[in-house]
């Protein structure tokens, strides 16, 4: 079942014999009250500006609302196509937004000391009042520690991914001596799950499987929760989201999430306590985290609250990147050989898998690139929520409380942004690769890689609350692609094509439901699969 029907069905989230009126009347119910306030809900002073999508002048707002949780890539995108230069407002469930032109970006952060979160907006949409979000709107925190830590420390951190893929690999990659037709992203999120609990808990995480459960769980249901009570007005959300079974299912990730971080918490202070100096401190990312609290950060619980939500983007996100990847590789399969063939050459000469491998495969960089232009996971970036007046150089004034994003999707696909000369229009796998190693720009070496962000290309964000984690996830996802491709072929059923995107609201899905077929390889000399 896809995610837009399980999105879709008010059946499968309200309980069924809790309440006699039973969930027809209580969906019907809340329904009609959304209906109605949802017109005079988060009205604010701001920019006069085009609203783009309605389909004519007597169209109302909340029924435009609606439309764009499926039309919101048409809508962007024909919006883009006229204002491209100049502001304009698109009309979601919760909020208007204005699209701001990437050349005002610059001009904004230097007014505002890009002091404006990225984190508030995400709170907003996924009703962080209510989902515990709000520990990451009140401290830093996650960010300090993956830029001070993590990042450094990547050299080491490529080693643990190593030895937890190889793991991960044997427990859920299925036997494929022949071809065998599967479903990769769920394949792929066990994956990623399991070397991330390496990474986020320790050598014991991935054996954890009440934390690997507990984070898959949260993922959905918080999108699931998040979808629902953003169709519902602020002041009626805390009564309606005790109606609605993800939400209770949520509380109870939750729980578990905060007895099993508070449990390793407890047991590594107390061995530390017992120890002093000679005790020695884990390598993870909750140990890190652990190290750098202060204050209310260091409550058990409000690290478990973290540690949840940094493991819903780093599964989350990094899944379906690869996803992506692969059904644009399976449908450009000429592509395949060139990477490999860069693959096998980088880890001959680095004797193995290290950072130095990883980033030797330009190749792989640049399909990444690619396959995240034609397919990001946000069409829209920059989120921001303005606590002061801002005043353009036009004189254009932005007022506190408005709602800004640029529509980076568009962006991506605009003939001016996008750089080499291939057309935006088409598939370039090879694309920014070229552009790296062009001879006559040498200063080109080091520009154009996939975590890499400019005011072309946002789709990882931009500024200082730019994605803090983008640099581990290239890695880890350049590692398990390379592995995917060296041990296995991959091909699509006969007469299926590359399965098709789908959009729910600004966030942008591969069909998980779709089948590849995959066929392990036979081992070879020239396969250094086992460095």
């Amino acid at each position: 079942m896809s995610i837009v029907t399980r999105v879709a069905s008010l059946e499968s989230f309200l309980p069924r014999s809790s309440y006699p009126m039973g969930w027809i009347a209580w969906a019907w119910i809340i329904w009609s009250i959304a209906i109605t306030l949802v017109s005079f809900w988060g009205r604010r002073a701001t920019v006069k500006a085009p609203v783009v999508g309605h389909r004519g002048v007597f169209e109302p707002t909340w029924l435009l609302r609606l439309r764009f949780i499926r039309g919101s890539r048409s809508i962007l995108q024909n919006g883009y196509d006229e204002f491209k230069d100049s502001i304009f407002k698109i009309r979601k469930l919760g909020t208007d937004i204005l699209m701001l032109p990437s050349e005002r970006i610059e001009e904004l952060r230097s007014i505002t000391h890009d002091k404006e979160s990225s984190v508030e907006p995400f709170m907003h949409d996924f009703a962080g009042e209510l989902t515990s979000g709000m520990a990451f709107l009140n401290s830093d925190l996650q960010n300090r520690v993956l830029q001070q830590k993590l990042v450094p420390a990547l050299g080491l951190i490529t080693r643990i991914m190593k030895t937890e893929l190889d793991s991960a690999i044997l427990k859920e990659m299925p036997a494929c001596e022949d071809w065998a037709e599967v479903a990769i992203t769920p394949i792929l999120t066990s994956i990623v799950a399991r070397i991330s609990a390496r990474v986020f808990l320790g050598e014991d995480g991935p054996h954890n499987h009440e934390w690997l459960t507990t984070t898959a769980q949260y993922t959905e249901n918080l999108f699931k929760t998040g979808m629902l009570l953003r169709m519902v007005p602020t002041i009626i959300r805390p009564p309606v989201a005790h109606l609605l079974k993800p939400y209770r299912q949520l509380r109870r990730n939750r729980k578990a999430a905060h007895r099993i971080i508070g449990s390793i918490v407890q047991s590594r202070r107390a061995a530390e306590t017992e120890q002093g100096v000679r005790y020695e401190k884990p390598t993870d990312i909750l140990q890190w985290m652990t190290d750098m609290a202060v204050g209310k950060e260091t409550d058990p619980a409000d690290l478990a609250q973290r540690m949840l939500i940094l493991s819903l983007s780093s599964i989350h996100t990094t899944a379906l990147t690869m996803t992506q990847a692969l059904y644009d590789l399976i449908a450009f399969p000429q592509f395949i050989a060139p990477i490999e063939a860069e693959v096998t050459q980088a880890l001959q000469q680095n004797h193995g898998w290290n950072k130095a491998t990883l980033n030797q495969f330009r190749k792989l960089d640049s399909l990444l690139k690619e396959s995240q232009r034609f397919n990001p996971i946000f069409l829209i970036t920059f989120n921001r929520i303005l606590h002061q007046q801002v005043i353009f150089s036009d004189n254009t004034i932005l007022y506190p409380g408005t709602r800004i994003a640029v529509p980076a999707y568009s962006m991506l696909h605009d003939q001016k942004k996008v750089p080499g000369p291939t057309s935006p229009s088409k598939f370039d796998p090879f694309r920014y690769s070229r552009l790296r190693e062009d001879p006559t720009h040498p200063e080109n070496a080091q520009k154009y890689q996939f975590a890499m962000v400019d005011t072309h290309n946002m789709a990882f964000g931009f500024g200082k609350h730019a994605c803090p984690g983008r640099a581990y996830a290239s890695d880890e996802i350049k590692m398990i692609l390379a592995r995917m491709l060296l041990d296995y072929e991959w091909a699509f059923p006969n007469g299926q094509e590359r399965p098709k995107n789908f959009t729910v609201d600004t966030d942008m899905y591969p069909d998980r439901s779709a089948k590849v077929l995959v066929r392990k390889r036979r081992a070879s000399k020239e396969n250094p699969i086992s460095m």
